[in-house]
């Protein structure tokens, strides 16, 4: 692949895993400091309890938005953080859309958790683009 062809898919990893890093960064501050008034503004009922929970969550959270910046940064050097992604994000797609199914959360809940969907679909189709070349 040329220069300005690595040019190009460089300027798509900086933007695709920057935005994924911010939208993790948002909802994991979020979920932090505010997941009572962000649960009652959505109208998630119940709105969750115990704080221990949606504590580790958010740090969960904010640590693969981390992750997702460093892949920004080195997309060829964090490569495995691209496929941790894919798995975590659709374990939380997964796990988000039973407890909806089941009746534990509302429909804006599902909503923010299709970005997850739309993201490790991106990061799938992302490695898709650039595969491992051999040496």
């Amino acid at each position: 692949m040329d220069g300005a062809m690595n040019g190009v898919a460089d300027g798509h990893a900086r933007a695709l895993f920057s935005s994924a890093a911010l939208f993790n960064f948002s909802a994991g501050i979020t979920f932090l400091v505010g997941m009572p008034w962000f649960a009652a503004l959505i109208g998630m009922q119940p709105v969750p309890a115990d704080p221990l929970f949606w504590h580790f969550g958010a740090v969960l959270v904010l640590a693969f938005g981390w992750g997702y910046w460093r892949v920004s940064r080195d997309p060829v050097a964090n490569r495995p953080i691209i496929h941790m992604g894919i798995v975590g994000k659709s374990l939380v797609v997964l796990a988000g859309y039973m407890d909806w199914a089941l009746g534990n959360t509302n429909w804006p809940f599902v909503l923010l958790i299709s970005g997850d969907a739309i993201y490790a679909l991106l990061f799938a189709h992302y490695l898709r683009l650039r595969p491992v070349r051999a040496a």
